[in-house]
């Protein structure tokens, strides 16, 4: 790798990583102002961020939806992977992953009216907002396992049905055992892609029902204080461990 490209591979990594790292310094910072440098460093505002019921509570709710519509999304999205790879159809692949290509406040508006029409009385509860994350996780799903099927050895499937064992069979004891670190990637990305999730989320939120992104959207629409920048700074911390666990799996896939 030459230097140009060592330093323009530098530069971008900084430029990514300097805004996570100004909210995770500013969520000490000691005012409302940002200081730099800093005269001192507080716990204040993660102190506020647990006093405030409605940021917490929203918290637990995108736990909640996050973990559904992963589990939705991987019950779904490791057989449609399964025969999207083996039977190659290409235009049905790009249609589960459409939801990646549109932008995210057309999709949410679109569904939004689309439920509006079929189902005017479920606008504002729970489900359809899983409905609409697992729409936009599962299209993670799909690639990651898909991505794992691809270098799978099928031979050892035509094998497994030789000696015997039935489609089911094959594929619980020989394919998803290889396919596992898949699984678990996606199943990773499609909880932070869930839990991160602004558009669909405001949409699709109701005074019960909010998650985080959009109750750090009206704490900040009354507030100016580094609170929301703690919050960030803990969803900043549990994702990037998340993605550690992913790249983890990753190293355990099978050659």
């Amino acid at each position: 790798m030459s230097r140009t490209l060592r330093a323009s591979v530098g530069m971008i990594y900084g430029f990514l990583l300097f805004a996570p790292l100004i909210v995770i310094y500013y969520s000490f910072s000691p005012t409302v102002l940002l200081e730099v440098p800093p005269t001192t460093l507080t716990l204040r505002w993660y102190g506020n961020l647990f006093e405030q019921s409605r940021l917490m509570n929203s918290i637990g709710a995108s736990i909640v939806i996050a973990a559904l519509a992963t589990g939705v999304a991987i019950t779904v999205g490791v057989p449609a992977a399964y025969a999207l790879t083996r039977s190659r159809r290409t235009v049905l692949s790009s249609l589960f992953l459409s939801p990646l290509i549109l932008p995210g406040i057309v999709l949410a508006l679109g569904l939004l009216m689309a439920m509006s029409i079929a189902a005017p009385s479920l606008v504002g509860s729970m489900w359809p907002l899983i409905g609409a994350h697992v729409l936009v996780t599962l299209p993670w799903v799909i690639r990651t396992v898909s991505a794992n099927l691809e270098i799978a050895d099928p031979h050892l499937e035509d094998a497994a049905r030789g000696l015997g064992a039935s489609p089911m069979e094959t594929f619980f004891l020989v394919t998803l055992p290889a396919i596992r670190p898949g699984i678990v990637t996606g199943a990773i990305f499609a909880f932070i892609v869930s839990f991160g999730n602004f558009a669909l989320s405001l949409f699709f939120a109701s005074g019960r029902i909010t998650t985080l992104p959009v109750a750090i959207f009206e704490y900040i629409d009354q507030f100016q204080d580094p609170t929301v920048a703690a919050a960030s700074s803990l969803v900043i911390f549990a994702t990037t461990l998340l993605v550690v666990l992913a790249t983890r799996a990753k190293k355990m896939e099978l050659p």
